[in-house]
This record gives structure tokens, sequence and C-alpha cells, in this order.
């Protein structure tokens, strides 16, 4: 997504012959024939207002359903309020068939038994082409549409968070970007030496301020090591927890960030990052399309991983945007055709250029200044999700509990021990309430 509230609502930030092959058996979901009292009716319901760039590819996919089918699409184009508005008709039996869905938003709606088994939709054939729905999405991208239970949903488009920077001002760093979090360190320290800001930093977006804790977990700590810190209290006692905040406490004993960014209202920070006055922003991939009002002429926007740590672990993240049929759905075999169809290279091209977005197709290449984020996702061998899903699982816990001592940590206000120790007892009082 594009905008720090879409992320986490994001992080901060969608004359042919149709072939279902298979079935989405599971949670009550089968497409072996329309079950529904009007099987030319589909129900969609999207999380894009009307207006938006997916919002008006969607439209222009269900037109050409809508002609090519017979299918008659109902939606409904519900913004940022969809998730609720779809569990709670869900709760009376009103549900759509299909609807938008997102990684950081399968742990709810599988809760709410919303999500039947979309699996099949992989084995279904491409309208118009001569390959499976499985045949264009990487392995690493299937596995970031699914949970424990299983693919949750069909993605159009994908999000990560790597490090930000000019390519303009700095080539160098397109092919030897800082490879450890100390050469990133050493880097900043040198550009703060020769009187530039080193890195842009919202500071009143509490979730953008937790990447640097998060990606930093995921390097000490590898996938499950954040999440897990809501599990047990006794998780907080890894030494990657500490190396972690500790790191973070380099980061802010250096003053790296520009003056007072405690109090940089968004998206200030960010703004000043595409106007060339600070190096570095560490954010999602709607970053780029969101300041491009806003960059400077010359302004080449572009991308690196977060650095590795010494012994630590090496991941990539990975969340995708995109479509869940309903375990409840009255036409699922509609919907599961409807999904095939959107496939489409056609369509899904309008991600790239259009919505300025990563497609989920590996065989689309991204916007130029997301194709290194979109090759490192497409080629990872080890995916993490978007804040190792800590938000989906425990969203008491991430808002009421580490996000302030996050803030406290990066602002400087305690220290690494402290931070541990204080997360520790927090986690002891959240999960007494459980």
């Amino acid at each position: 997504m594009r905008k720090s509230k879409r992320l986490v609502s994001l992080v901060g930030a969608f004359g042919v012959a149709i072939v279902a092959a298979g079935s989405l058996a599971g949670c009550g979901t089968q497409v072996t024939g329309n079950t529904g009292s009007d099987a030319d009716t589909l129900t969609y319901w999207s999380g894009w207002s009307e207006g938006e760039p997916q919002q008006v590819l969607f439209q222009s996919i269900i037109d050409d359903f809508e002609e090519e089918s017979g299918v008659e699409v109902d939606v409904r184009w519900l913004g940022r309020d969809y998730v609720s508005v779809v569990n709670n008709a869900n709760a009376v039996g009103k549900g759509p068939d299909l609807f938008d869905d997102a990684t950081d938003h399968i742990a709810e709606f599988r809760s709410k038994d919303a999500i039947g088994d979309v699996s099949g939709v992989l084995d279904m054939t491409i309208p118009g082409e001569d390959q499976k729905v499985s045949d264009v999405l990487s392995a690493s991208v299937i596995d970031a549409s699914s949970d424990a239970d299983g693919l949750g949903l069909i993605p159009y488009s994908l999000i990560t968070t790597s490090v930000w920077f000019d390519s303009a001002a700095h080539p160098e760093w397109e092919t030897a970007p800082p490879a450890t979090f100390d050469d990133f360190l050493a880097v900043a320290s040198d550009l703060k030496a020769d009187g530039e800001v080193p890195i842009a930093q919202d500071g009143t977006i509490n979730f953008y301020n937790a990447y640097w804790f998060y990606w930093l977990m995921m390097r000490h700590g590898g996938p499950g090591s954040l999440a897990g810190l809501a599990e047990s209290a006794d998780n907080w006692d890894s030494p990657a927890v500490l190396a972690a905040a500790e790191d973070v406490q380099r980061l802010a004993d250096a003053d790296l960030f520009q003056p007072s960014f405690m109090g940089t209202k968004y998206p200030a920070a960010q703004n000043d990052w595409a106007q060339g006055k600070a190096a570095f922003a560490l954010n999602g991939s709607w970053l780029a399309s969101e300041v491009a009002p806003n960059q400077k002429d010359g302004f080449a926007p572009t991308t690196f991983q977060f650095p590795q740590v010494a012994d630590g672990f090496d991941s990539v993240e990975a969340g995708t945007l995109g479509w869940s049929i309903n375990a409840k759905a009255k036409n699922a075999d509609s919907a599961a055709e409807f999904l095939a169809f959107a496939l489409q290279k056609k369509y899904m091209e309008g991600i790239s250029s259009e919505a300025l977005n990563i497609p989920s197709r590996s065989d689309i290449p991204a916007p130029d200044f997301l194709v290194a984020a979109q090759e490192a996702v497409v080629n990872a061998t080890v995916i993490n999700k978007t804040y190792d899903e800590a938000p989906a699982l425990y969203a008491a816990w991430w808002s009421d509990s580490l996000l302030p001592l996050d803030d406290k940590l990066l602002s400087g206000e305690i220290t690494a021990q402290q931070f541990v120790e204080q997360g520790k007892a927090a986690t002891v009082a959240y999960l007494a309430t459980k």
C-alpha cells in the first residue's frame, strides 16, 4: 500500500475461456458449482476508494469480466474501513463472496472464519495465457500470502520495507550499499560529519519508528523472534533481544536523524528526504510514489536491503495485497474464475504502470525505483512477514506495550537494558490479561 495509515490498518501503507481446474476445499468453500441463489451475481467488497489507481484498474477488470463471462459483479468500494465492514457483515451472514485482503489481515479474517481455501486457484489456467496462476507467482510470494492454515489470498501486489536512497546522489550504493549495520552507522556518521542529515524519520509515526528495532530483531533473532516477544516473557531473555536493542541505542546515541525528529509530523521528514535534505529513509515500497509530487528535479529513488549483523539471519520482508474468497461465499466458482481472470498480464501490468506498486507476478517488472525491492522479494529463500506479524497476531501488546517503549528507546529516553527489562515486565502484564 502507499500510505502509512493504509499499511497498518499497513506498516507504515489491493474473447477468452476460463478454465477452472481443481477445487477450493476447506472452510466450507468448494469450487464445484455455483452455490448461491443467484449464480449470475458475484459480490466483491474492496478496500480501495473510488478514484484511486487500484480502484480504476480493478473496475476495468470487472467491466471486462462481466462482458466476457456474463457474471454480474456487485462491487462496493469501502476504503480503509473494509476489514471491520466485512467482519461485521459476515457475523450476520451477509458478507461478500470476494473481498480485499492483505498479509497483515489474514490472521484477523481467519479468526472470524472469513477465509475460504483459495489454493485451488493456483491450479487454474489464466485466461488467454498458456500457464497456471501458480506459474506466475514465486514461492516467496505464495509464502507471504499464507499462514499456518495455508494460502489466505491470491496476491496482486507486493509490499516490502527497505532502506531508500537517491541513486543520483549516491550511485555507489546501488552496487555496494553498506553491507552490515556497523557499515551503515559508519556511512551515516561520515555524512553527519560532512554536515548532511543522514536519516529522515517522521518520529510522530510510532510504527515507522519501530522499523529499526523490528529489522534488527530479524537480523539478530530471525523470523519469528519479534512476534515471540508477545508469546512468552521468557523470550525477552534471549541475547538477540538485547543485541537488537543495543544497536537501536547506538543509532540513537549517534544522533543520525534530523533535529527534533520525534516531533516531526508525517510526511515532513519523508518529503525532506525527497528534496535531498537527508540521505536515507527506512520505509515501505509505497514511499517513492508518496513523495513523487515533492521530490526535487533529478531525484532517483531506489532501495537496498536492511544491512546484516555478524552471525545473524538473512531474510527479506514480503507482504502481499490480494483477494480472499469468503468461507461462506454463495458464488465461490465465480469468485475463483474472477481471480484467474484478474491475474492476466495485461491487467497486472497496471499495478506497476498505474498504481506504481510491485506486481505479484514475477514476470512483470516493477517501476524502476522498485526493481531492486522486487528482485529481493522474488528471489528470497527466506522471508519474514511485515513486522514479523506481531501487530496482526498480538495487536494489544504491539500498540500498548511495544510501540511506546520503542519510542523511548529510539529517542534515547531509555537504554537498551531498560528497554528489555520494561518490555519483559509489560509482557508479563499483557499475558496476565489473556
